[in-house]
């Protein structure tokens, strides 16, 4: 293109240095986000590859008494660039790309946006008020108007169409966290508070909200805390019609009773419940305080916290029993992030459903019979709770909350500290090897094996036999499969099948024992064994356990519940005499 001749014209707004066209100086548009220079067009950025844009850019206010060109320039991303994403200046914000208003050309692989506006048409005050937003669009990965992620072409990016977008007045990448920005904006905070406050939201460093592409690639293999796997989380929260929300992380915050997590229901003399309780907590310590808070009775005697509370967690300060006195903290806002027993991390969105003035029995009957996501489980029969609960309705305010939660740590856990707890004689790793090995490569029963869990079925057990040891932190192993009775309490029938190596790790403190070289198992999770010495509420002394550590893989550690909010279950609850 022709330079101009003019005498140049830098602009500056927001403390940015921007460009205009003939406003500025120039016949050509002046880029109000640093680009590669690299034209669109003939791009040498590699395929999927997204630009990488530095500091956000401010939308230029025009000074020029002549009207002018405004050019605005940056990329579409969502895991990778977006293709097909058409941008525009929404001025009248009703979040969509109307005929009147400037709007870009679909964007190409590299996801780059240009959108130009005359200032005789849009004035300043629009322009410093009004978003750039990205229009996310189902469809046939075929078709040029779907919109599809160069992290895999071969899909829409989106099944349900969602807006991206930038905060008012500005232009650079649009993608899910600087949407979440716009919307702590949009509700009232300062663009620094709403930035601020999204990465501590999300457990991301701020710089990251602007461009996270230097992450590591996105894998479903392999769970990751990053700020390209929470870009995704607030993605699929957008996909599933769920409003993104900033929540003021250092506000004060007034107790009050969580959702039901669950409820097991036996008898009315006989059941459990669990709720994550909200505690009061003073300005200036990020997010909320958390109380698992879990109550029941067992034939009307009260449960006690050895009956109610068995699952304990290895922390970086050790192993901690997640009783009630084992608060975790939870950031505010949608989507947040998690950390249970001051180990476990998870993020998450709420997808909330009106229940009101539905009868308690038919929910109730449709929560049991999703047993993908049903948290209301006993041996009380539907029939029993419909005549229980007969024609009561929910009241205003109940709603079904239907929780979408990713792991996205490997903590270790014991899931039952009474039961999976090796004999005193096995009092540490080498002592439980030593009681444990095996001469014979079939058994009838399960001789000196120690179980792994379920194997290749629901009625199949994986078990371990130690055949020798190659270091004092290695050694190799027999592996057998075993036939399960119906109730999994008996393994008989076992037969040896692959062999394979056990590995002894310190993770926080403590020696953990793994195995590999089996074939791969039925359950979320693989188990090992650890040493626990003297935990409070645990043991006393040192002893082995049996631990579990959920698989790495994407789909192991994602999870769908639907609770009862704190509404529902109050009235749920006085109906049923709990």
């Amino acid at each position: 293109m022709k330079k101009a001749t003019l005498r140049p014209l830098v602009c500056t707004l927001g403390g940015l240095m921007v460009m205009t066209l003939a406003a500025c100086g120039g016949g050509d548009g002046g880029d109000p986000v640093p680009q590669n220079p690299t034209p669109p067009g003939n791009s040498t950025t590699a395929p999927g590859a997204v630009p990488t844009p530095t500091t956000p850019g401010a939308v230029p206010t025009p000074t020029h008494a002549q009207p002018a060109n405004v050019l605005l320039k940056g990329n579409v991303v969502v895991d990778q660039a977006i293709r097909n994403a058409v941008v525009c200046l929404d001025l009248n914000s009703n979040n969509s790309c109307d005929s009147n208003e400037p709007a870009s050309a679909a964007t190409g692989a590299d996801g780059a946006y240009s959108v130009s506006y005359k200032t005789s048409a849009v004035s300043s005050a629009q322009a410093s008020s009004s978003s750039l937003i990205a229009v996310m669009v189902p469809g046939s990965a075929t078709d040029g108007k779907t919109t599809v992620d160069a992290a895999d072409t071969t899909v829409a990016s989106t099944t349900r169409g969602y807006i991206l977008k930038q905060v008012p007045g500005k232009a650079a990448q649009i993608n899910p966290l600087t949407t979440l920005v716009a919307t702590g904006v949009a509700a009232g905070m300062s663009e620094a508070a709403a930035r601020s406050n999204t990465a501590v939201q999300l457990g991301i460093a701020e710089t990251k909200i602007d461009n996270y592409q230097d992450d590591p690639a996105y894998s479903s293999a392999q769970i990751s805390g990053s700020a390209r796997t929470m870009a995704k989380i607030a993605a699929e929260a957008l996909q599933a019609g769920v409003p993104l929300r900033v929540g003021d992380q250092f506000a004060a915050l007034s107790a009050q009773p969580g959702d039901l997590a669950n409820l097991t229901l036996n008898t009315l003399t006989n059941f459990s419940f669990r709720t994550f309780d909200r505690l009061e907590k003073p300005a200036g310590v990020a997010g909320s305080i958390l109380r698992d808070t879990r109550s029941g009775t067992a034939f009307g005697a009260p449960l006690t916290r050895e009956d109610l509370y068995k699952q304990a967690y290895l922390s970086p300060t050790g192993w901690i029993r997640c009783d009630a006195s084992a608060l975790f903290t939870s950031t505010i806002g949608a989507p947040n992030r998690s950390i249970f027993c001051g180990t476990s991390e998870t993020v998450g969105y709420t997808v909330n459903t009106e229940i009101a003035g539905q009868t308690m029995a038919s929910v109730v009957a449709a929560l049991r019979a999703d047993s993908a996501t049903n948290t209301i489980f006993g041996t009380a029969s539907t029939e029993t709770l419909v005549s229980v609960l007969g024609a009561a309705v929910f009241p205003q305010g109940a709603r079904i909350a239907e929780r979408h939660t990713l792991n996205v740590n490997q903590a270790i856990q014991i899931n039952n500290v009474d039961t999976d707890v090796r004999p005193e004689v096995e009092s540490d790793l080498e002592a439980m090897i030593a009681r444990r090995s095996v001469t014979s490569l079939i058994l009838s029963g399960v001789g000196n094996t120690l179980t792994l869990g379920l194997g290749s079925g629901n009625l199949r057990n994986l078990r371990v036999g130690f055949t020798g040891t190659t270091s004092p932190t290695a050694g190799t192993v027999q592996y057998f499969e075993c036939d399960l009775n119906a109730q999994l309490t008996v393994a008989s029938n076992c037969v040896a099948t692959q062999t394979g190596t056990y590995a002894i790790s310190v993770v926080n403190g403590m020696r953990v024992m793994s195995f590999g070289g089996h074939a791969e198992t039925v359950m979320n999770h693989t188990r090992g064994y650890a040493e626990v010495s003297n935990a409070p509420g645990i043991v006393s002394g040192k002893r082995v356990y049996q631990v579990r550590l959920n698989k790495p893989s994407v789909a192991f550690n994602t999870s769908v519940s639907k609770r009862l909010n704190a509404t529902a279950w109050a009235a749920l609850k006085a109906q049923l005499g709990l």
